[in-house]
């Protein structure tokens, strides 16, 4: 099994569809990546992955066109011909998936903590670290 991360942007709203009674959530993200070629100049290389996320989730209401997030899960390649052309798809069956905001102006207000899913958990937010207690000072001098 290969193991796919990427951030991104969604290329379009999620939506639920139902496979033989089994509920998914189905998007696409869109992974730009930038480099600069032996002259210099920055390009930018952006490739699309087909997603689908297992299960029902409330994080559905925030997987909207252009929200930011990050994926893992099981990497698939396939090849098909359009148009006479052959062309390549990447899908991916997202274990996990955090929402890592942006700077949409039509974003939809999202919680103060990131909103994460994954196939152990169906929603949680990550846990807080505890908050650091200065050590206790200890004289160990022996008079």
């Amino acid at each position: 099994m290969l193991v796919l991360e990427a951030i991104g942007n969604l290329g379009a709203d999620a939506i639920i569809k139902d496979l033989n009674g089994q509920k998914y959530i189905a998007f696409s993200v869109a992974h730009t990546e930038s480099y600069k070629d032996s002259q210099g100049q920055r390009h930018e290389r952006t490739t699309w992955v087909s997603c689908l996320k297992y299960g029902e989730s409330p994080v559905i209401n925030y997987l909207k066109k252009g929200t930011r997030v990050f994926i893992r899960g099981e990497l698939s390649a396939k090849a098909y011909e359009a148009g006479g052309v052959l062309q390549a798809g990447i899908n991916c069956r997202v274990r996990e998936l955090q929402l890592l905001g942006g700077n949409r102006a039509d974003q939809t207000e999202v919680p103060q903590q990131a909103v994460t899913t994954s196939a152990a958990a169906p929603t949680y937010a990550p846990p807080q670290p505890p908050a650091y207690q200065q050590p206790e000072e200890v004289d160990d001098l022996p008079f």
